[in-house]
């Protein structure tokens, strides 16, 4: 998994690629961290470029949206597309986190 985060008009963008897997939860605490730090009022997770999710990375964006909404932020996933758009379907996460 590599990504990058930038905000935009109080709107915290972190752009996932890759794949996003049990192997990447040291690298995730990374983005929760800043999901905590930032001053930004709405947290948009793109996977636009993430090939790949399992279980574990379920549990991660689960994870990002509990510390979004403990800091009293909302978070939605983007560019959910072709295998993440199936795990994502198949495990109900868009009825926790909304999908743009």
């Amino acid at each position: 998994m590599d990504y990058r985060s930038e905000v935009r008009d109080q709107r915290l963008v972190i752009s996932i690629s890759g794949m996003l897997t049990f192997d990447d939860h040291e690298a995730f605490r990374r983005i929760v961290s800043e999901i905590a730090a930032c001053e930004a009022t709405a947290i948009e997770l793109s996977l636009a470029t993430t090939k790949m999710i399992d279980s574990a990375g379920i549990g991660m964006l689960l994870l990002a949206n509990d510390k979004a909404i403990k800091t009293g932020k909302a978070m939605c996933l983007s560019g959910v597309t072709g295998h993440v758009a199936k795990v994502v379907e198949l495990s109900k996460i868009d009825q926790l986190i909304p999908v743009e």
